[in-house]
């Protein structure tokens, strides 16, 4: 396949040519074609690398984090694209040991058995808690936190496969040390979030292999200039990863992003969407959204919305149209803040594509157009319209 284009970004600048992909990976970027070989034309598009979510519970008609079933996956590889999103770590969440243990089976499964274009490609997992402060717990569960262990740990990475590739916790709980020596050990990424910790012990955590700041400025001790706290640290050590959250100006506020991007720059940066997926909640689950100010139940198979005011909604949570705008999506968080970023498109590419590939250990075949590397892209128009994606060189 061919595909002719005069922006296509790649890490060597942007090309003018004819993309070629063969057997699912980009071979080529070509001068000129022979007379008479059939391409797609992108005319006044450009072509970047797909995005890379490490941080994503759901979305869309699925949500791995609380049904962690093989349904919910398979909806979430196909809802996810749809947002420009060709791969990503199913995100758990601090939930019962009996539930963790079936999730991390099933993902073990659903990478096994995962075709090649059948949508986004599950990477693994980032295992977001249980290993974290009650203090900062967020939207997290009290009932169900565990002291961070090497045994426990090894017993659920065993269980997913081995494919554990994140892991969130607070660096200032008892044994949490142990953990983050071993998980260094491992190659496995070590973030802080959901954390009280103090300046000094990031700092010691870095040390101990901690690279990593899972929704930055979100549950973590704030900054204040005698103790700088979670968020300073994660300011001031240049060479670790900061991720951040959808950017719908709720979360965090534009300037607070700007000031982190400042600091941190392309090569840090990391950005995520963290949405959690409403319609595919259980039946019968139900929970407030603090920030929306609005409760969401799932109620004879319809997602229920109910306003502080009384106002009622109700969505059909089989229907991706009837979905898809409950969270905002990566690439309108992209749009948001694109025109802010100091290479507009190229440093996107950085922070959405080459970084989170960097993270979870697939960027020899993820997060840029390379020749070898799994062809993974998006065709976008001038404005940041999306036309279509492609995983594996299989449009979805």
């Amino acid at each position: 396949m061919y595909l002719k284009c005069d922006k296509i970004y790649t890490p060597n600048g942007i090309k003018k040519g004819y993309l070629e992909i063969e057997n699912g990976v980009f071979k080529n970027i070509l001068n000129k074609l022979p007379i008479g070989v059939e391409y797609i034309d992108c005319k006044e598009n450009m072509i970047i690398p797909g995005f890379i979510d490490i941080h994503i519970h759901g979305y869309g008609r699925g949500s791995f984090s609380y049904k962690g079933d093989l349904d919910s996956i398979e909806k979430m590889n196909s809802d996810v694209t749809k947002m420009g999103v060709t791969s990503y770590l199913l995100t758990s969440g601090t939930m019962p040991k009996e539930f963790l243990e079936n999730s991390y089976k099933n993902v073990k499964i659903a990478i096994s058995n995962f075709k090649k274009g059948s949508g986004a490609e599950p990477l693994g997992i980032h295992m977001e808690g249980p290993f974290i402060n009650e203090e900062y717990l967020g939207m997290q569960r009290m009932d169900c936190l565990a002291k961070p262990t090497i045994e426990l740990f090894k017993h659920y990475n065993e269980l997913s496969g081995n494919n554990i590739k994140v892991i969130t916790l607070a660096p200032e709980i008892e044994g949490a040390k142990e953990l983050i020596k071993y998980l260094k050990k491992e190659g496995i990424c070590i973030s802080a979030g959901h954390t009280s910790a103090t300046f000094e012990e990031i700092k010691e955590a870095i040390s101990l292999g901690l690279t990593n700041f899972t929704h930055t400025y979100s549950g973590m001790r704030g900054f204040h200039h005698r103790e700088l706290g979670v968020v300073g640290a994660a300011m001031y050590f240049k060479n670790t990863y900061t991720e951040v959250a959808k950017q719908t100006g709720i979360t965090i506020k534009p300037e607070a992003f700007d000031i982190l991007y400042r600091l941190k720059g392309d090569e840090n940066l990391v950005m995520m969407t963290d949405c959690l997926g409403f319609g595919g909640f259980p039946e019968g689950y139900s929970f407030y959204h603090y920030l929306r100010k609005l409760k969401i139940t799932i109620e004879n198979g319809k997602l229920k919305m109910e306003k502080e005011d009384g106002e009622i909604e109700y969505k059909n949570i089989e229907k991706f149209e009837d979905v898809k705008d409950l969270e905002m999506g990566f690439l309108e968080s992209v749009l948001n803040v694109v025109e802010r970023l100091e290479k507009k498109w190229e440093s996107v590419i950085k922070i959405a594509c080459e970084n989170p590939a960097k993270i979870a250990k697939v960027f020899d075949r993820k997060g840029s157009i390379e020749i070898g590397k799994d062809a993974d892209f998006l065709i976008l128009s001038e404005n940041g319209e999306l036309k279509k994606v492609y995983c594996c060189g299989i449009e979805q």
